[in-house]
């Protein structure tokens, strides 16, 4: 699935099922996200789902930049990154 030559938007059920197949840098740029998406596929703490080095190296800036739906206050307060605070 190549996210940049097929204009479609995925849901994120569709975005979860392939994540393996998919760059996380093509979904960042495409795809309209969640924070709870961000933090679970963009910064796992073992990179299980990047690619390469630049997949492994998406930040906060990235994120906000090209999801600009989302804000600082919304990544830091999904339900995502608090069940992993409370884990640490």
């Amino acid at each position: 699935m190549d996210l940049h030559r097929n204009k479609n938007k995925y849901t994120i059920a569709e975005l979860e099922a392939n994540i393996n197949a998919l760059s996380l840098w093509d979904i960042l740029q495409t795809q309209k996200l969640t924070a709870n998406f961000c933090f679970t596929y963009f910064w796992d703490p073992t990179d299980a789902y990047a690619k390469d080095k630049e997949d492994k190296q998406i930040c906060e800036h990235d994120i906000l930049y090209w999801q600009p739906h989302l804000t600082k206050a919304e990544l830091f307060n999904c339900d995502v990154y608090k069940a992993r605070l409370k884990k640490s």
